[in-house]
């Protein structure tokens, strides 16, 4: 599998962005916080996703910038941990990963609770979510 985060797997749609903040699942992984939702299989691809970093704490653009270029690369090369798991029983999803901590992090920081984000997914969905 390719280690590619194309634009169709990207999560740009503001009323699929407003409906998985309204109605799907989150939690908590600080400095990461995670809304997802199971969506129906007509969509083209395994995953969307988008990530988020709030203006309120990081003012400036190129801060905000840095750390969603550091959270995108992260998924990008450890996406298939979901992406198996996902095919393998036959189901879509969306989710956004937003950065709520206060200071700017590093890269091995960031790598290692996304990582573990992708896994606790797995695991919520291989208990009890399903569509």
């Amino acid at each position: 599998m390719p280690f590619t985060f194309g634009k169709q797997e990207h999560l740009k749609s503001e009323k699929s962005i407003s409906l998985l903040i309204n109605k799907g699942f989150s939690y908590i992984i600080f400095p990461l916080k995670i809304h997802w939702m199971l969506v129906p299989k007509s969509q083209n691809v395994t995953i969307k996703c988008a990530f988020g970093v709030p203006k309120k704490k990081f003012k400036k653009a190129v801060t905000r910038n840095y750390i969603r270029r550091i959270m995108r690369e992260v998924y990008r090369t450890n996406k298939e941990i979901l992406i198996n798991t996902l095919n393998e029983k036959g189901l879509k999803m969306q989710f956004i990963l937003t950065y709520i901590g206060d200071d700017i992090p590093a890269f091995q920081q960031i790598e290692s609770k996304i990582i573990l984000t992708l896994h606790h997914l797995i695991k919520l969905h291989e208990t009890s979510m399903t569509i």
